[in-house]
């Protein structure tokens, strides 16, 4: 019993920790790049979720956000 408290727990702090990375990228984006995300929900979550997952495999090197989209871009385009 006292496992599954702790596991809802862990996983409550990891949502909200995900959500408030996530709202906290949107205003770091330039305002052109904001609003050509806008458009684009999938691609804005890409770049906010790239990020997040980024710093967390690589602490010591942080790429701009125009960087991460161009890079999550490239990527799209090859596939």
């Amino acid at each position: 019993m006292k496992d599954k408290a702790l596991r809802r727990h862990q996983e409550f702090k990891a949502k909200i920790k995900s959500q408030k990375n996530y709202n906290s990228c949107i205003p770091d984006l330039p305002e052109s790049e904001r609003q050509e995300l806008e458009n684009n929900i999938e691609k804005l979550k890409k770049v906010c979720i790239s990020s997040h997952l980024e710093e967390k495999e690589q602490n010591y090197s942080k790429k701009p956000l125009q960087v991460r989209k161009h890079d999550i871009s490239m990527r799209e385009q090859l596939n």
